[in-house]
């Protein structure tokens, strides 16, 4: 059979947005006429990725359902995880489950090289980061890829390659996934990555002032 080279992402969407006060992943994009959830989704799959599964809590709860809606209308796969996940790791491993179990059902040969994770709220998440990342995970044989601010700061999405997940799964109960940036025989492939709004995420309604680009959500 012939084989089919993907890069599969998973999008841990999970959070209650406590600090933001509303379900921040339902905001409008600004200009966009689309929720950030389907934004990111767009995103993500304009720059190459796919399948893209997102994890949510329970369809039964909102925001989750209609995070969930909104998610299928740009194509991406949806996982209702019940309980909730309650941290970004544990989204992961299940959107993992989720890849292993498609990936072994599949009638085409499917053996991804790498594959991606990130958080939701990224407003200023671009298709071309996106490619760039898949590029360099093409070009490199290293367990984790990322890219690095001009400060050295980590950003999101990262990659890992499909054959070690497992050091993902087997972390300790405590660690998150940013551990593994942390283990020394995890060889690892970094670049640096010039664009302002990759930098932050969005955690209360004022992170949309560090958007410049986009005009301001309330229209105001």
């Amino acid at each position: 059979m012939a084989s089919v080279r993907r890069f599969p992402l998973i999008i841990a969407a999970a959070g209650k947005s406590a600090r933001y006060g509303r379900p921040k992943l339902l905001e409008v994009i600004p200009g966009k006429h689309l929720t950030l959830i389907e934004h990111v989704v767009g995103e993500c799959s304009a720059g190459g990725a796919g399948p893209i599964v997102v994890v949510l809590g329970p369809a039964s709860i909102e925001p989750f359902g209609a995070i969930g809606k909104k998610a299928q209308r740009v194509d991406a796969e949806v996982l209702h995880i019940d309980p909730a996940p309650a941290q970004m790791r544990e989204s992961i491993e299940h959107g993992i489950r989720q890849l292993e179990r498609e990936i072994e059902g599949a009638e085409t040969t499917y053996s991804p090289h790498c594959f991606g994770f990130m958080p939701g709220d990224l407003p200023g998440l671009e298709a071309a980061f996106v490619r760039k990342l898949i590029e360099e995970c093409e070009r490199s044989r290293s367990v984790l890829v990322r890219a690095l601010s001009p400060e050295g700061m980590g950003l999101h999405p990262v990659a890992m390659r499909w054959a070690d997940r497992n050091a993902l799964l087997d972390l300790p109960g405590e660690y998150g996934p940013n551990q593994l940036w942390k283990m020394p025989d995890l060889s690892r492939h970094e670049f640096v990555h010039e664009g302002e709004g990759m930098r932050y995420d969005l955690d209360i309604p004022q992170d949309w002032e560090k958007f410049p680009f986009l005009r301001d959500p309330q229209g105001e």
